[in-house]
């Protein structure tokens, strides 16, 4: 029987050549280099063999090909004859390829949010048409109802599916370029005017995020990265590099040093009970890397920079809701709300976000860190997060 790594192996010759995978099924392997899965059968009708061209490999699998032989041989025992398989070239008939491949990759309800921007965008202006003969423009037209109307959030989801797509048509040889990747984003969108940044704030909306992210059943690591952000008010490129050897579990101190800091100097944040508590949980996963949350795919990395992004949206937050950084934004709101509550400073507030300090004659004396009434503002953060919770 064949496998990937023979047919992989196998050399093209001056004459064309086959070898069979057993039961009239084998693959064609032509001076060219193209190997093609053909099925011959007896034809009942002139007592002659008849051969069957399936797909070409590896744009059809070997699982793929087996699973047509037993399609062809149960059409043999009805008395039908195979035929030589349509050829897909339109938009619509490769797409639905890629649906089936990427039902195995993702959830449901994911596939069918895919699914509708196609069926909603992109196969009412070009479904029928020659996959070849889509250019940026066709793609550029079709969603400039969404850059119109200052639908961006929208419209940059709609794009990074198309071109998912094409990437998928070329790597299985149906296209030679992805069009898609010769769209400019930052040209193609109208500028937004500046907000503030997305966030939550009431006591409700707060509670529920807690819970969710509690809830949340994806990996570990991600979901860890995000309450170490919620509870630290820490940028997200920080939580993302985190290695362990800055923690300092004695002194409850994560010590970031300057090369890491937006202001390149050194920052020291006061780490909370709950904190402590939560990473010395996590130390049992033990993912034998420097970093706190290394990589799905490599210890050697940290986790990216989309991963607390994917899990907000995974929870049901969009980008006008809530972002990672929407985290500093609602501890530094609520904290200056409760000054009188926890009875600390607004520069207090500051220096826990490593905000620059805009008085210079103030920022002389900041080196001090003030360490000690951070470590209070965070220890109330959490107790004030444990209590909605």
């Amino acid at each position: 029987m064949l496998n990937d790594t023979k047919i992989k192996s196998l050399k093209p010759k001056d004459k064309r050549y086959k070898v069979s995978d057993g039961e009239n099924l084998y693959i064609l392997v032509m001076p060219s280099g193209t190997k093609t899965f053909i099925y011959e059968f007896k034809s009942k009708q002139t007592l002659k063999y008849k051969r069957v061209s399936l797909g070409k490999y590896p744009i059809m699998s070997l699982l793929e090909a087996r699973s047509k032989r037993l399609e062809f041989q149960k059409m043999l025992l009805n008395g039908d004859e195979p035929r030589n398989s349509k050829t897909l070239t339109t938009f619509k008939e490769i797409l639905k390829k890629w649906l089936d491949y990427k039902r195995s990759q993702v959830s449901a309800k994911q596939l069918q949010i895919i699914t509708r921007y196609f069926e909603r965008f992109y196969i009412p202006k070009f479904g029928n048409k020659d996959i070849k003969s889509i250019k940026k423009a066709d793609i550029i037209q079709a969603t400039d109802e969404l850059n119109r109307d200052g639908k961006f959030e929208t419209l940059d989801r709609a794009l990074n599916n198309i071109t998912a797509f094409l990437k998928w048509a070329v790597t299985r040889e149906y296209l030679a370029h992805n069009v898609a990747f010769d769209i400019d984003k930052s040209s193609l969108f109208k500028k937004k005017a500046v907000v503030n940044s997305p966030g939550i704030y009431t006591k409700d909306e707060i509670a529920n995020l807690i819970r969710n992210i509690n809830d949340y059943n994806g990996d570990i690591r991600v979901k860890t990265a995000g309450l170490l952000a919620l509870f630290t008010a820490q940028r997200s490129f920080n939580i993302r590099f985190a290695r362990w050897d800055e923690i300092d579990f004695k002194k409850r101190i994560w010590n970031i040093p300057a090369h890491k800091m937006k202001m390149k100097k050194a920052h020291a944040v006061p780490l909370s009970r709950q904190v402590i508590k939560l990473l010395e949980n996590y130390q049992i996963y033990e993912f034998k890397s420097p970093y706190l949350f290394p990589s799905l795919r490599s210890n050697t990395r940290p986790i990216s920079d989309n991963a607390i992004r994917s899990m907000l949206r995974n929870l049901g937050y969009t980008n006008e809701q809530l972002t990672p950084h929407g985290f500093r934004a609602m501890f530094s709101t609520i904290a200056h709300e409760n000054i009188t509550s926890h009875g600390l400073s607004e520069r207090i507030i500051e220096l826990c976000l490593a905000h620059a300090e805009k008085n210079k004659i103030k920022a002389t004396y900041n080196h001090a860190l003030n360490l000690d009434d951070r470590a209070k503002l965070m220890q109330w953060w959490a107790d004030y997060l444990d209590n909605l919770r």
